[in-house]
């Protein structure tokens, strides 16, 4: 009879005080790491939106820079558009202002109504008893997401200081950027082996360009979209006409995506003070607008230099909104423009080089 194999002993592991000591210290860098990671995001989102800002007036800049020194052809262009937006921003802010108190004012008017029109479009459907608690519950949250944010616009003296202080941020970022990127880019350049150099120039040129053009298309195209929409609206005696015409305007930044977004607030808008027929003619409007835009105007705009797939727009917008909320949605686009441009013009022909590389190896 053969012996029967003796069972694996089994061994008592005791952690020590050394051991705990050890595992709270990692855990206490881990969540130390992640603070100043969770702080640095504000950061760098100020600072990437100070880098749109100066590249949008870089073509200003190099204009001047024909008839005067960097410097002095810097300070022009940030002073003239600073001029140019504190004299935009007195002639809207009153009456945006007082547009904005009398939506958040008219709130629960706005959902009684709602309510009432999508009751009686239920009647007038001969839908069922499941349609019309649909119905209800589509105004209430409408209402909650209008009160949420005139809540957050109304947010008093601390909304207004935090806004003016990003902004001077950002202009100060701007400034610093513009003056010092020529420097930078030299010097990371000197760090990076010949082979790769000149590829990282190229890269670094195209970006410039890319975000140029980006900034320069957004600007306009919002310009002319939101000036179309509160022209319609307003012809046609829509209240907050001008209100919503900045709703459009401002999420036209998010190209193919914005639209989505201001759409459903301008019609819940529209139907909450003009009714139904008011708001499937604006409805029509503003989807001859968004094609005519999309399919004449943007490509005229942007032409060849932003080149982005809609799917990258659409995947890039999403993650930037899931993990940043709407300032990533709005800066998700020019990111991924970048990151498109290091993987094509870095990434891919590095990885080319390789394979051609361990091809050559292998065959000898």
């Amino acid at each position: 009879m053969s012996p029967s194999p003796q069972e694996p002993q089994r061994r008592l592991v005791v952690i020590g005080l050394r051991g705990w000591l050890i595992a709270a210290a990692v855990f206490a860098a881990a969540y130390l790491i992640w603070i100043v990671f969770a702080g640095a995001i504000s950061a760098f989102l100020l600072l990437f939106t100070g880098v749109l800002f100066a590249a949008g007036l870089m073509p200003i800049v190099n204009r001047l820079r024909k008839r005067t020194s960097f410097g002095a052809a810097v300070g022009i262009a940030f002073g003239s558009v600073i001029i140019v937006i504190a004299f935009a921003s007195y002639l809207l802010v009153q009456p945006l202002g007082t547009e904005l108190i009398r939506l958040v004012e008219a709130i629960p008017s706005f959902v009684q109504s709602l309510q009432e029109r999508l009751a009686a479009a239920q009647i007038f459907l001969k839908n069922n008893a499941m349609a019309g608690q649909l119905a209800s519950t589509l105004a209430n949250a409408a209402g909650g997401v209008v009160a949420g944010v005139g809540q957050r616009l109304l947010g008093g003296p601390a909304l207004v200081a935090g806004m003016i202080g990003n902004a001077v941020l950002i202009v100060l970022l701007a400034v610093g950027w513009m003056l010092s990127a020529d420097e930078l880019a030299q010097f990371t350049l000197s760090l990076l082996p010949a082979a790769p150099r000149e590829d990282w120039r190229k890269a670094l040129q195209e970006i410039g360009t890319r975000l140029t053009a980006y900034v320069a298309g957004i600007v306009i195209n919002g310009a002319l979209v939101g000036a179309a929409m509160g022209l319609s609206l307003a012809l046609l005696g829509i209240p907050f006409a001008l209100l919503l015409a900045v709703v459009v305007a401002v999420f036209q930044a998010i190209p193919m995506v914005g639209a989505i977004i201001s759409g459903p607030i301008v019609l819940v808008i529209v139907l909450a003070t003009s009714g139904w027929t008011k708001m499937l003619v604006v409805l029509a409007i503003f989807a001859i607008v968004q094609i005519v835009d999309q399919n004449v105007v943007s490509p005229i705009i942007f032409g060849q230099r932003v080149q982005l797939s809609f799917l990258l727009i659409i995947f890039a917008t999403i993650v930037g909104g899931t993990l940043l909320g709407i300032g990533g949605a709005f800066l998700a686009v020019p990111a991924a423009a970048v990151l498109q441009v290091i993987v094509v013009r870095i990434g891919a022909p590095a990885i080319r080089r390789a394979g051609a590389i361990a091809v050559t190896e292998s065959a000898e």
